[in-house]
């Protein structure tokens, strides 16, 4: 439902890293945040439809920046779920032709409840971690890149180096070149489209950072190097701890040829991330989502990655801002979403908790109340149910959370 609605008294978390308002408001006018500010100081519209969040945490909805969803039926179910955990924003970094689809079709309403998504196009060499549109040399690659860019994909996806999934290759194993990087690149900012790339080891790090990538993800073996010339050339690093997590490694039992260098790079990647925010990479929050049903229920993954971030130095406030305001713009979307400030979509969570003092509340699917995509709420947790009280078969009077209209 749209119109106008206001979310009222909670703990409000904005996404940019300012302290939190105490108590604060959102108001919301159609799709739209109009106004946002403390509850004492913001007036509200007559016609505002009233959510109490009165000692729980307001914030912005969480974004997935690393994900394997495409256009199969079962990829509807994993953004439903999403959308429900708290993920208003998944980034396909497979998405290809099918997820175009699916994309469009999330945006035009004929596929509703389902997590925003942004659908990444594959281009990559031959015998190339990563697959769907195999190009090689720096004129095919440009090609390739542009029957992508027509495909209207959001983002260019390929790899740098290999990937602990290559049965028969290690992650050292060299993909693009330099040259054909430069040219992909290149070609992908010519039509404004961003660039995100698979590696983990050198010598492809240092090839991403000189060919002017815009985002770098998972380093399971990045070095010190790596970290700073991420940081010179203001590049946004995507660290995707989960992947290289104990819990991912021990579910992984039966595929040694994953563990054996996930456990390898376990150390070396933490000590990445450490340094990365010491000297102020703009972190941002990626997964491999959704990750192995067996291991991980939908949503659990990106919730976790937040407590790894934290494990590693960044408060829960940087964590937070992570996976919201940077990974927006990490995509080109903070424009349209990320963070709680008028004229973007009303994305929004209420939280029973504060995840400033424990990021873990965040993972525990009980304590998501409330989620809104867009100015509409999706989800009402059964614990919130009670008090949640918006409609228009409410009296116009008794329109506000915790009124039950029947007394």
């Amino acid at each position: 439902m749209t119109g106008c609605k206001a979310v009222l008294n909670g703990r409000l978390i904005d996404g940019t890293g300012a302290d939190p308002v105490v108590p604060g408001v959102v108001v919301i006018r159609d799709d739209c945040i109009a106004a946002i500010g403390a509850t004492d100081q913001i007036q509200l519209p007559a016609d505002a439809e009233v959510i109490d969040a009165a000692g729980k945490t307001v914030m912005p909805g969480i974004i997935e920046g690393h994900a394997h969803v495409g256009g199969k039926p079962a990829d509807q179910k994993t953004l439903r779920l999403s959308l429900q955990r708290g993920i208003t924003t998944v980034c396909s970094v497979s998405a290809n032709l099918r997820g175009i689809e699916l994309r469009d079709g999330i945006d035009a309403g004929h596929v509703r409840g389902c997590a925003r998504l942004l659908a990444g196009c594959v281009v990559s060499c031959t015998n190339g971690h990563v697959t769907f549109r195999t190009a090689d040399g720096p004129w095919e690659i440009r090609k390739a890149v542009r029957e992508m860019v027509m495909a209207r994909a959001d983002f260019i996806k390929t790899a740098a180096s290999g990937g602990f999934a290559d049965r028969h290759g290690v992650c050292a194993d060299r993909n693009y070149t330099y040259e054909e990087l430069e040219a992909l690149v290149d070609e992908a900012h010519a039509w404004n489209v961003p660039v995100v790339v698979h590696c983990h080891t050198q010598p492809g790090l240092d090839n991403c950072i000189r060919a002017g990538t815009d985002q770098i993800h998972h380093g399971a073996f990045i070095d010190a190097a790596a970290v700073h010339g991420i940081r010179e050339n203001d590049l946004f690093y995507l660290p995707t701890l989960a992947v290289t997590c104990q819990r991912n490694i021990d579910a992984k039992a039966d595929r040694p040829w994953e563990t054996v260098e996930m456990q390898q790079s376990q150390p070396i990647h933490r000590a990445g991330v450490r340094l990365a925010h010491e000297v102020g990479v703009k972190i941002g929050v990626g997964t491999d989502y959704p990750g192995t049903p067996r291991t991980w229920k939908i949503g659990d993954r990106t919730m976790f990655e937040l407590q790894e971030l934290v494990a590693c130095g960044l408060t829960p406030m940087e964590a937070l801002v992570a996976a919201t305001r940077t990974t927006a713009a990490a995509f080109g979307k903070l424009d349209q979403f990320g963070t709680l400030e008028p004229g973007k979509k009303a994305d929004l969570l209420i939280v029973n908790g504060n995840p400033l003092e424990d990021i873990g509340v965040l993972y525990d699917t009980a304590r998501i109340d409330l989620v809104m995509k867009e100015g509409t709420v999706e989800y009402v947790g059964p614990d919130y149910l009670r008090h949640y009280r918006v409609g228009e078969d409410q009296p116009a009077d008794r329109r506000q959370a915790g009124v039950d209209p029947s007394r």
